[in-house]
């Protein structure tokens, strides 16, 4: 019988087999994927709501190394951008 690799946390036991590879999600599945975890707000919040091209590809880098493409890109940029604005809105 041939051991499946995994790894352990309080609640559950996750097999890396059993987790869909980003390369068998669709485009939108990885959008998703990505939008639940603290990637994007993270870099808004690092950056303080603005950034430059430059830095914008290396998230776009840092996005595909973490395993989220295929993926939109532009529908990308459209979450950043509201979560930009979320950043820079004056509270009331």
């Amino acid at each position: 019988m041939k051991k499946k690799k995994g790894f352990k946390t309080e609640a559950n036991t996750f097999i890396l087999s059993d987790v869909p590879s980003a390369h068998n999600c669709s485009k939108e599945k990885n959008l998703e994927r990505l939008f639940s975890t603290s990637i994007l707000t993270s870099f808004v919040n690092e950056n303080n709501g603005t950034w430059d091209h430059q830095k914008w590809l290396e998230l776009c880098d840092k996005v595909t190394k973490e395993g989220y493409e295929p993926i939109d890109f532009d529908q990308m940029g459209l979450m950043l951008e509201r979560l930009k604005a979320d950043f820079n809105a004056e509270p009331i």
